[in-house]
């Protein structure tokens, strides 16, 4: 069994990774007009092309807007956990705004496109926290 892959940090997405390890989801928000930016990989605002971009925490919350349950291997690291589940998450924060990690703590017969999610955070080890989802409540749900 090969080890899981583990997330690289550097200068572009030291804070987003920075935030995990504190359990916050923090992602870059442009200065010029306050359009968030993800992935941290980027370099510029996609709204106004502004280089000035800050790192912001945002609430954590959001709606399925896709997902991928995983039966087979092929993705190394990840035997062990099969079968698993891969959300595409759009933030409330913005539309648009999108992100992904695994569903922790939910069935996968209970997502549909919009279903309601909130952050959660998986210690890998001590240098890496990873930002994952779990379902709402249904008392919890807007």
């Amino acid at each position: 069994m090969s080890e899981r892959p583990l997330p690289v940090r550097d200068e572009g997405n030291e804070a987003y990774w920075d935030g995990a390890q504190d359990e916050k989801l923090v992602l870059l928000r442009c200065a010029a007009c306050g359009t968030y930016v993800h992935p941290p990989t980027r370099t510029l605002c996609p709204s106004c092309r502004s280089e000035e971009l800050e790192a912001s925490a945002v609430s954590g919350r959001g709606t399925v807007y896709s997902w991928s349950v995983m039966h087979s291997g092929g993705n190394p690291g990840f035997e062990a956990k099969i079968p698993y589940t891969v959300l595409v998450v759009e933030l409330v924060e913005q539309r648009g705004l999108i992100t992904i990690g695994n569903l922790v703590d939910g069935d996968p017969a209970n997502l549909a496109i919009g279903t309601p999610v909130e952050v959660c955070f998986e210690k890998v080890n001590d240098e890496v926290t990873l930002p994952q989802w779990r379902l709402v409540p249904v008392g919890d749900r807007a």
